[in-house]
């Protein structure tokens, strides 16, 4: 029973985020149809002028007659799509975004700002060479002979004379 009243709880936040965004994307698509095609979208005049059109033999064939038609098939994906992505991100948190924003950029100068920090760079110290060696010497012992030690020892001596020569 607890599961049902999460899941529809889940659905009817889905269903108001969905409305609000259907209604803003309504509202800036009615501006933007009526200045690229003149096409209201509330109008249903406007819907009864293309069918006609249709009707009568007319075909959608110049950029602007198509673009038009794809417009109006993609607003209820795209107005799905936004809905489901501030329903993943949060509507109060998608709302108060710009704020924070604002609020971190007047509050914190540049040089302060961190965008990534990884553990290695938290702390710990340095190891030195000889740490290096003895830790190499260490791993070698446990997987190996001794005759290998004796070889790692070798090759590291001689890679140690070398970074002095240079």
């Amino acid at each position: 029973m607890r599961g049902n009243m999460k899941k529809i709880k889940k659905f009817v936040r889905f269903l108001v985020i969905a409305v609000i965004v259907f209604v803003v994307l309504g509202y800036i698509s009615q501006f933007l149809f009526k200045i690229l095609w003149n096409f209201e979208i509330f109008n249903h005049k406007s819907y009864e002028l293309i069918y006609e059109y249709w009707e009568k033999g007319g075909v959608f064939n110049t950029f602007k007659d198509c673009s038009l038609a794809a417009s109006l098939f993609l607003l209820p994906i795209i107005g799905l799509i936004l809905s489901y992505k501030l329903y993943k991100f949060g509507l109060v948190k998608f709302i108060t975004l710009p704020i924070s924003k604002l609020y971190r950029r007047l509050t914190r100068p540049k040089i302060m700002e961190v965008e990534h920090v990884t553990i290695k760079n938290l702390g710990g110290k340095d190891k030195t060479l000889d740490e290096i060696i003895d830790e190499k010497i260490k791993e070698e012992n446990k997987s190996a002979n001794g005759n290998m030690v004796s070889d790692l020892r070798k090759q590291i001596a001689a890679k140690i004379e070398e970074n002095e020569k240079e």
